[in-house]
């Protein structure tokens, strides 16, 4: 059984309308996540304005990934 040529075409075209799709909806998931986690501006060891004691055991660590690739455990507390 031979393939019309037509037929395999417009199966690539297909493929290549799906593949752009793909990718422009790509693009505008990494704008949403951006929007929602924006990039990091700078890191600080100290601060003003919270002069509060910190608890001895936080309840728990979150685990960021700086931009050089280094994991780093940021503690939070309960209230």
């Amino acid at each position: 059984m031979a393939d019309d040529p037509n037929s395999s075409q417009q199966g690539l075209q297909d493929l290549n309308v799906t593949q752009q799709s793909g990718v422009r909806y790509i693009g505008l998931l990494i704008q949403a996540i951006k929007s929602v986690f924006p990039q990091q501006s700078g890191t600080a060891t100290t601060a003003t304005g919270g002069a509060a004691t910190l608890p001895a055991n936080p309840v728990g660590f979150i685990v960021v990934s700086l931009p050089n690739g280094t994991s780093v455990k940021v503690p939070y507390y309960g209230g």
